[in-house]
């Protein structure tokens, strides 16, 4: 009983986490990729029953065909125009895949409404775009995304071939079919293997691109992200502070006589006291927050939706933290190391990303100049000059 209750507080845990930042902006990408992908797939696959249809006017099926390919034409714009002018959800990931999905399945149920069950059950064209949406899920960089897909799909279909077998099963028209063969109960079974198959590999593929992502965009050493994620993320950042008319701090961090520890405890023990460095800062920001080591000992920090004020007591909260934090030396004993930091908001100093870490950049050496384990960010405007405040 206890087991069965930890395994679902461990499925329930999985299904309701946030994921990390890293992999939330790659799913941001992911979801405008598939849906600029699914509007020109859905427009090319349209061309299938008009060619249909010029060779076989007479048949209805191809005009119910081309009705399913224009209503998926018109979801797919209608999904686009929602994601490039919204900002992003998570829960978009899994509205839009489903939809993908559940489009499939109403192709297939179509041809059950005119009488038409055999293409329902045995349809090959149809069918197969099945994968094609379990397929593109994959690019959403959740794995919960591709298992909500898989499963709606596999339940579509089931659903369809239940009720077509218990609504024509003695009717010759599902019997037999020149075209489409005859409805085999094994067939239809491998079907749904095949669509959890296709789970399956998808599954495997996101477990793959998200770790690709996480080496791509991580530090080996600190395990923070890396500079050139921190610069495109702040960029994507700017831009959508811009239109949420949001606010937002960048930090700039480093650790103050470095060279001397080094000197002195060792460059392993350097190493160490980077990790230590990056320890304290994951256990004190926000998830949403952004940490990453921009080069040496410093360390660019992030904050979306952080006001001037706020940014400052975090950053500072910071510095103390990272000041009372033993280091465990590789040769025994340990030590401590304070870190000075320059902070700079947007857009109270400045309006673009190469002039706001010029700013952070300025007020760290600033703070180094004044003596060193110290915070120096924007202040209050006074007579027209903005004084730059001093914690530490």
């Amino acid at each position: 009983m206890d087991s069965a209750q930890t395994s679902l507080d461990r499925l329930g845990a999985w299904l309701t986490a946030t994921p990390d930042e890293v992999l939330a902006d790659a799913a941001r990408d992911g979801e405008l990729l598939v849906a600029r992908v699914r509007t020109w797939l859905t427009l090319l696959l349209t061309l299938i029953p008009l060619l249909s249809l010029a060779m076989e006017p007479d048949q209805m099926q191809h005009y119910v065909g081309l009705a399913v390919a224009l209503i998926a034409v018109f979801a797919a714009i209608v999904l686009e125009r929602r994601i490039t002018n919204n900002p992003y959800r998570p829960g978009m990931a899994f509205v839009s895949a489903i939809t993908d999905v559940s489009i499939v399945s109403l192709g297939l149920f179509s041809f059950w409404l005119i009488s038409q069950p055999i293409v329902t059950t045995n349809s090959r064209v149809l069918f197969d775009a099945y994968f094609l949406a379990i397929g593109a899920s994959a690019l959403r960089y959740d794995p919960r995304v591709t298992v909500a897909a898989g499963l709606v799909a596999i339940g579509e279909y089931v659903t369809l071939v239940v009720i077509t077998w218990y609504t024509h099963r003695g009717a010759a028209l599902l019997v037999a079919s020149a075209e489409y063969g005859q409805f085999s109960a094994s067939s239809q079974m491998a079907r749904v293997i095949m669509l959890l198959a296709s789970v399956v590999v998808s599954l495997a593929i996101v477990n793959r691109t998200q770790r690709l992502r996480r080496m791509s965009t991580g530090d080996r050493l600190t395990g923070l992200f890396n500079r050139a994620y921190a610069e495109e993320y702040l960029t994507t950042e700017l831009f959508r502070s811009q239109r949420a008319d949001s606010r937002f701090v960048v930090a700039m961090l480093d650790v103050d006589h470095f060279k001397r520890f080094n000197d002195t405890y060792g460059h392993a023990a350097g190493d160490k006291a980077l990790q230590g460095v990056a320890e304290v800062l994951r256990a004190t920001v926000r998830r949403t927050d952004i940490v990453a080591r921009y080069g040496g000992e410093e360390i660019l920090m992030i904050f979306p939706g952080t006001d001037i004020a706020s940014g400052m007591e975090k950053v500072d909260e910071i510095r103390v933290r990272v000041g009372l934090n033993d280091i465990t030396l590789p040769r025994g004993g340990t030590a401590r190391v304070t870190v000075s930091i320059g902070v700079a908001a947007w857009p109270a100093d400045a309006l673009t990303v190469p002039a706001l870490l010029d700013i952070a950049d300025a007020r760290l050496y600033d703070a180094k100049r004044a003596g060193r384990n110290r915070v120096i960010g924007p202040g209050a405007t006074h007579g027209g000059a903005k004084a730059d405040v001093v914690y530490g």
